[in-house]
């Protein structure tokens, strides 16, 4: 009984100490050591007594509320969970959408500023169902979908061509390696913000940042139809 008593006070305090951290990050969502340079800050609270693990809050760096995530944790990755919202920097709600088992699968609703709807979607497991899209006047226009990932110029195949026609081997290389490079296509299309998240000699590291850094510009991600900064995995295996 004594163990049990331990073991649950030891949770509470955990609990505690982890709903007190505040993380900063930057204008991508890259977590940052400390406030300076910071554009957001996130505090992730337990949610015991709710139907899902642990609630995010995100807020601009100066306290006005940005998002409100829900979410499970199943082997340190993130399952969204139940109803998620956002917010313009001035206060007004910008969009909600429901989550189940990590996947679109319900309503996804957004508004203009002047608080006209502007999209009304409706998901079942990721999948698109129907939308419509407003403009500011409250006309319904043309659907587009609310998000649009960045393109390379000729898409998939011609990014493929680009690697292979530009990627140098090291002359000495006997051996496959894999560099894994992550980076930002920001709203003019240029790569920005590269990091090497998964190692290899020095060689091939700087080889793959060289590669992704001279890339040409890629058509800029879109979200509720406006051109946004898109954080963007790839990886890259040298062999001959």
């Amino acid at each position: 009984m004594k163990n049990l008593f331990l073991s649950l006070i030891l949770t509470v305090i955990s609990f505690s100490v982890f709903a007190q951290d505040t993380i900063y990050m930057d204008n991508n969502y890259q977590e940052l050591d400390k406030k300076e340079n910071a554009k957001y800050f996130k505090i992730v609270t337990p949610t015991p007594d709710k139907d899902y693990e642990f609630l995010r809050t995100t807020y601009f760096v100066d306290g006005a509320k940005k998002a409100e995530q829900s979410y499970d944790l199943k082997d340190e990755k993130k399952i969204y969970e139940g109803l998620h919202k956002h917010y313009y920097e001035s206060g007004e709600l910008f969009h909600s959408i429901e989550f189940k088992n990590g996947k679109m699968h319900g309503e996804l609703v957004a508004y203009w500023k002047n608080g006209i709807k502007r999209r009304h979607d409706y998901f079942k497991r990721n999948k698109l169902k129907k939308g419509t899209v407003w403009n500011k006047a409250g006309e319904e226009i043309e659907y587009f979908p609310f998000e649009i990932p960045p393109e390379f110029p000729g898409g998939q195949k011609a990014l493929q061509k680009y690697l292979i026609e530009n990627i140098k081997i090291p002359t000495y290389h006997n051996s496959m390696q894999r560099v894994v490079i992550r980076f930002t296509i920001n709203c003019e299309g240029n790569t920005t913000n590269i990091k090497i998240v998964e190692e290899a000699p020095a060689e091939y590291m700087v080889e793959a940042y060289r590669v992704v850094k001279e890339m040409p510009k890629w058509k800029p991600g879109k979200r509720f139809g406006e051109e946004v900064n898109v954080s963007y995995s790839l990886p890259l295996v040298f062999q001959k």
